[in-house]
């Protein structure tokens, strides 16, 4: 008798209203957050301007606070090129 394969779990995407409630970040979550490429998130951590915990080129996680400074730094930056 054959047993039946079991569903593959996929993980719920979170709504951005959900997500606003973390604490820590993967660097996907920041970019859907912040509406930008998860490469612009990248960069910024691998060019020091966001803080993040990186492990061998492996961005394990961003905090709250971090992505809040960073994202006020950014707009003050672009504020001041309008």
């Amino acid at each position: 008798m054959e047993h039946p394969t079991p569903p593959i779990e996929r993980r719920t995407p979170e709504s951005i209203f959900e997500l606003l409630h973390h604490e820590r970040y993967r660097a996907e979550d920041v970019a859907r957050l912040l509406g930008i490429g998860v490469d612009a998130v990248r960069h910024a951590v691998y060019s020091g301007e966001l803080r993040a915990e990186v492990i061998e080129h492996h961005i394990l996680c961003i905090r709250r606070e971090d992505v809040v400074a960073w994202f006020a730094t950014r707009e003050a930056g672009q504020g001041a090129r309008r």
